[in-house]
Formats: structure tokens, C-alpha cells, sequence
């Protein structure tokens, strides 16, 4: 399968991408890839969360590989904070993920 080779790191067709971003709450975003485009272009889209209830009553959600929700973006692919990173906004950066990872979010109520 290709890849995009960094140094910290490849990105692949598949891979899941993950944003925490927010003010007075936690919000987790999920993206995954679905075409490699040059050096350090991807296509992606985003996907559902799967929520989780955790042993010590937390919130939690994993990603929903191929569960779509939105049109798919086209961003460039760079090195943040030492992994592999996409910009979706201003004030929105998604990290490589672990597809098994558990990540817990918050909700103002």
C-alpha cells in the first residue's frame, strides 16, 4: 500500500486522524484518509465516533472507520508537535491516531 514517508512517521489510505479541540467543553473529531495525493497531500473525510462507557463512568468514543459524515477535504500533510498532523481549520488540527484508542471528551451542560 502506498505511503507518505516523514520522519516521524508514514500516512496511509485508512488511517485515522484525531482532533480534541474546544472552549468550555472537549470535542473529539475523527478523520480517516481515503487518497495519498504527491508528497504530503491527503484526502480525507470524517467519520462517526463510537461512544464508549468507561469502568470509571467517563465519556468516551472510538473511531467509526467508513461510518462518513461529511464531504471529503483535501489538506496538507506536516509534522506538529512531533507526529504526523492535518490542519482542518483555525483553530482545528487532527494527530495520527490509534484506531483502539479510547478518547474521552466532555459536554457542557
Amino acid at each position: 500500500m502506498p505511503s507518505l514517508i516523514f520522519r516521524n512517521g508514514t500516512v496511509s489510505v485508512n488511517d485515522i486522524f484525531v482532533s480534541e479541540w474546544g472552549y468550555e467543553q472537549t470535542n473529539i473529531c475523527f478523520y480517516q484518509v481515503i487518497s495519498l495525493h504527491g508528497k504530503s497531500t491527503v484526502r480525507i473525510r470524517r467519520i462517526a465516533g463510537q461512544s464508549v462507557i468507561t469502568e470509571n463512568g467517563r465519556d468516551g468514543c472510538k473511531p467509526a472507520p467508513e461510518h462518513f459524515i461529511d464531504e471529503p477535504l483535501t489538506r496538507r500533510i506536516n509534522i506538529h508537535s512531533g507526529k504526523p498532523a492535518i490542519k482542518i481549520d483555525d483553530c482545528e488540527r487532527a494527530y495520527k491516531a490509534s484506531p483502539d484508542k479510547t478518547y474521552y471528551f466532555t459536554s457542557y451542560h
